[in-house]
């Protein structure tokens, strides 16, 4: 695990470069303080080339793996963050083929493997990657990006040269021009939480997409995309007894490849289902006890921590609990922004540093559980929402039963949606727009012209649907656009603290074969009565108890858990926001947003944020109040301007 960074054709000399390059280093020191490196290559047709790299040593821990590293003739030169999970099956059939290697690295088994298939070598690697590959041979720079966008990967362009990095920091100091907001990006964020699309917070860095080249030659940009989430329109059922044992064979190989490496390794575990499933596996494959670690705060129902031990005990885990206050809190938002250089997506990912932070004195690797829950239907309400918007749809409003018409509008201020898109935004969006609308000036509104809420970006991806059962619509949705968000998360609160997170449940060859498994598998009715009880109740009033979310996850593994654990429901990661903001929060919010020398004074309404300093009982006061705090401190770290 690493931090990569470069720029490709460069009018600038090699000493200039060698200067940027040290700085480049030292600005992404968290991701791989334990050594570093800085190329400059020199071709006639692309112009000085800059690579640097910090590493976080985790396999192969000699200087034999040290980056940037080249081919055996120097024609090919890599920075690579990540891990390619299957490197040594992959090295022993290049050794076939005759290759020879000086190290143990995957970095070295990466640089072989293009050199023999090509860009086809990404399609046989089992991992995450973030990467820049030059190839002098074919006078070509490909950025690389896996499947999933497990590991970020930026980049600029401004006409002649490229920049890229692992995070956006290297690229704003060379691009000046990018200290603007992307007001678009912005709107995303208050709408999903995240940037849709490829973009980034500043003006003109975009994001490599997950499964996708970024190939510039000739002085232009070629997007090629690699792999695509599986649309599986025609599930096939291969029978429970076969579904349950390829899942047990995936689960075991998407852990057992996790575990691979040259440093200690742990996990996370919250006392959830996820974390917990792979703690057992883990002890499985382990002689020593695992360490596991869990995180919570001091107030009342925001602390999982009786659920964690549970486990650990089960498990026979060696367990730390970690305790955290508001004061402590707040003060690491700052280091957070720092690092993600981006307003945080989730209040948690803090909480997840201040973890992170702590268990790297155990651990160097941490295994954690996201991305279940978009694989195996676990956010209820929202998948089985499907279920209200087809008998909406399905039925006049009139002929509706009385007793299901009551309890829709329990959940639903109207029974009236245009389409699913419609439904299925009224259930994601972070932010009812109506609210976003009150928060934001109307200039930012005029700025975002006639697509305020990008609706258009989730019409493209609807638009490849067709055919597909509505549940698996939102779950396809989820794994498509929410589980990068996660996996930014995931990235920025652990290499914050040089740590290596690493997600078996993402692993591509699950995530294909759960895909094509019909809906049942994922969300199952409880039993037949539960089934025809269910035909008058609200989404909210059936998941989780007219129906089992993650059933072949949930009972394939009940057995190897707590009954407490594995029947547990879904409760999330709660920050106590809102109880904060009759405190600390409340003080720190208003010294910043209400100064008149905010950088967001333009941006937000100033009698908005009053109103919701107030918390009149709004549950969510705390929440957009933080958002909003991110925006404004975000803005200041890097003087950025609307």
């Amino acid at each position: 695990m690493c931090g990569i960074a470069g720029i490709v054709n460069s009018p600038l000399s090699v000493a200039e470069l060698h200067m940027i390059g040290q700085k480049m280093v030292q600005q992404l020191n968290h991701r791989g303080p334990d050594a570093n490196g800085i190329k400059i290559i020199n071709h006639h047709q692309s112009g000085n080339i800059l690579l640097a790299h910090t590493r976080l040593k985790i396999i192969d821990l000699s200087n034999n793996a040290a980056q940037p590293m080249s081919s055996y003739d120097g024609s090919l030169w890599i920075v690579f963050n990540g891990e390619i999970y299957n490197f040594q099956e992959l090295r022993d059939e290049l050794i076939s083929h005759g290759f020879i290697f000086k190290s143990k690295s995957d970095t070295e088994v990466i640089l072989a493997a293009y050199r023999h298939w090509g860009t086809g070598c990404f399609e046989r690697f089992i991992g995450m990657w973030a990467l820049g590959l030059w190839d002098q041979t074919k006078n070509r720079f490909i950025l690389s990006r896996d499947r999933l966008g497990i590991k970020p990967l930026y980049y600029a362009f401004d006409g002649k040269s490229l920049i890229f990095g692992s995070e956006p920091k290297v690229i704003v100091e060379q691009v000046p021009s990018s200290r603007k907001l992307n007001l678009k990006s912005l709107s995303d964020y208050f709408s999903y939480r995240y940037v849709l699309g490829g973009s980034s917070f500043f003006s003109g860095i975009e994001s490599v997409e997950a499964g996708t080249h970024i190939i510039f030659q000739d002085q232009k940009i070629i997007k090629q995309r690699f792999w695509q989430l599986p649309v599986v329109k025609e599930k096939t059922d291969p029978g429970e007894k076969r579904a349950r044992e390829e899942l047990e064979e995936l689960m075991y190989t998407a852990v057992e490849y996790r575990m691979i490496a040259d440093v200690p390794v742990g996990s996370f575990l919250s006392g959830g289902l996820d974390s917990s499933v792979l703690v057992a596996l883990m002890a499985k494959l382990h002689k020593e006890p695992i360490k596991t670690f869990t995180i919570g705060f001091q107030e009342e129902g925001f602390n999982e921590f009786d659920y964690a031990r549970e486990v650990a005990k089960f498990c026979q885990t060696d367990h730390k609990e970690i305790l955290l206050d508001a004061n402590t809190y707040l003060e690491s938002l700052h280091t957070m922004l720092m690092v993600k250089d981006a307003p945080l997506a989730v209040p948690n990912e803090i909480a997840l540093h201040k973890l992170s932070k702590i268990l790297k004195k155990d651990i160097t690797v941490v295994l954690s559980g996201e991305g279940a829950d978009e694989l195996f239907g676990g956010y209820g309400r929202i998948f089985r929402s499907a279920f209200d918007f087809q008998r909406l749809s399905g039925l006049k409003t009139h002929t509706i039963s009385k007793e299901l018409k009551g309890n829709l509008y329990q959940k639903y201020s109207d029974l009236e949606f245009g389409n699913e898109i419609d439904h299925f935004l009224s259930q994601y969006s972070y932010f009812l727009f109506d609210e976003k609308m009150k928060i934001l000036n109307p200039m930012v509104m005029d700025t975002l012209g006639d697509d305020p809420h990008n609706r258009r970006f989730f019409s493209k991806l609807w638009g490849r649907l067709d055919g597909m059962d509505l549940h698996e619509k939102y779950i396809w949705i989820f794994q498509r656009v929410h589980l990068e968000g996660l996996l930014g998360r995931l990235d920025s609160a652990t290499m914050s603290a040089s740590v290596e997170g690493r997600v078996p449940f993402v692993d591509h060859r699950l995530i294909e074969n759960i895909n094509a498994l019909p809906l049942d598998y994922k969300l199952r009715w409880v039993s037949k009565k539960w089934e025809r009880q269910a035909r008058n109740l609200n989404s909210d009033q059936i998941s989780e108890e007219a129906d089992i979310t993650k059933f072949i996850l949930r009972t394939q593994y009940q057995d190897r858990l707590p009954e407490s654990v594995s029947q547990r429901r879904k409760i999330g990661f709660p920050v106590p926001l809102t109880k904060w903001l009759s405190g600390p929060l409340h003080e720190y919010a208003s010294a910043k947003l209400l100064d008149t020398n905010a950088k967001t004074k333009d941006i937000f309404n100033q009698q908005a944020i009053k109103s919701i300093l107030l918390n009149d009982g709004d549950k969510q006061a705390g929440l957009k109040i933080w958002m909003m705090l991110n925006v404004e401190e975000w803005m200041n770290i890097y003087n950025v301007n609307v």
